[in-house]
């Protein structure tokens, strides 16, 4: 197993829905070849892009790397920016959105791991 990742080696994923505007990933920079425990992408979303309210049945959280931008959790929003911590729990609507010049990354976690179609 290769211990250490560069995330350059995994290209961005964009997505082209009417639910998602300047919304890209890294899928699974962490997944079933490491553990059966939880997984990992890393989320960039473009300065204007954002993603609709959506639910999503596995607990989530996500790490702010870089960048500043507003996430929804239910009806209440926060402003987020690197070190930035949000919990999503099971079945709750949530929303992101990057009102700023500068992408927004993050790191997402997803407890159980995210299926892959």
């Amino acid at each position: 197993m290769n211990h250490v990742l560069n995330t350059d080696q995994i290209p961005w994923k964009a997505f082209t829905a009417d639910t998602l505007k300047g919304y890209e990933l890294r899928p699974s920079v962490i997944g079933a070849e490491y553990t059966d425990a939880y997984s990992m992408d890393v989320v960039r979303v473009a300065p204007g892009g954002w993603s609709a309210s959506h639910v999503d049945q596995a607990r989530h959280a996500f790490y702010v790397l870089s960048g500043e931008g507003r996430i929804t959790v239910n009806d209440e929003t926060f402003k987020v920016a690197a070190g930035s911590i949000v919990k999503i729990p099971p079945g709750v609507p949530h929303a992101v959105n990057n009102d700023s010049d500068a992408s927004l990354v993050f790191l997402t976690m997803y407890d159980p791991p995210r299926q892959r179609s």
